[in-house]
C-alpha cells in the first residue's frame, strides 16, 4: 500500500472522512475547539513513505493564512492555498494519522481568518 493509501485508511480508522484528490488528501477535521465550528475541510500530501515520513503540505481554504506568507498555489485550485509545513516530533510509524491530525488541528487554530 503506497502513501497516500495508508494514510487515508488510517485517517479513516481514526473516523474522520477523506477523499483522495490526485496525490492530496482531503480531510474533514474535527477541530474540536468550541470557539470554532467542528468540521474543516483541509488537504495534505501523504509521500509515498508515509507513515515513516509525515506529510508536508497543509492546504487550506485561501481565507486562512499561515505565518506572515500567503502560501502557495494549491493543486486544489485558486479557492485554496499551501504552506509548507514540518512535523516538530513525527513518531515514524504507530499513530501517525493521530499525529497528523493534532499538529494539522494545531496549525488550523493558529490560521488567521481574512
Amino acid at each position: 500500500m503506497n502513501g497516500l493509501a495508508r494514510f487515508i485508511t488510517e485517517v479513516r480508522i481514526l473516523g474522520m472522512t477523506v477523499e483522495e484528490r490526485g496525490k492530496l488528501a482531503l480531510v474533514t477535521l474535527d477541530v474540536g475547539h468550541p470557539a470554532v465550528p467542528n468540521l474543516r475541510l483541509l488537504a495534505t500530501d501523504p509521500p509515498p513513505d508515509f507513515p515513516l515520513v509525515p506529510p508536508h503540505w497543509l492546504h487550506l481554504p485561501k481565507r486562512f493564512v499561515l505565518g506572515r506568507d500567503g502560501g502557495r498555489e494549491s493543486e486544489l485550485g485558486s479557492d485554496w492555498r499551501k504552506w509548507s509545513r514540518q512535523h516538530p516530533k513525527w513518531p515514524g510509524g504507530a499513530n501517525a494519522a493521530r499525529h497528523w491530525a493534532a499538529h494539522a488541528r494545531s496549525l488550523y487554530l493558529s490560521a488567521q481568518v481574512t
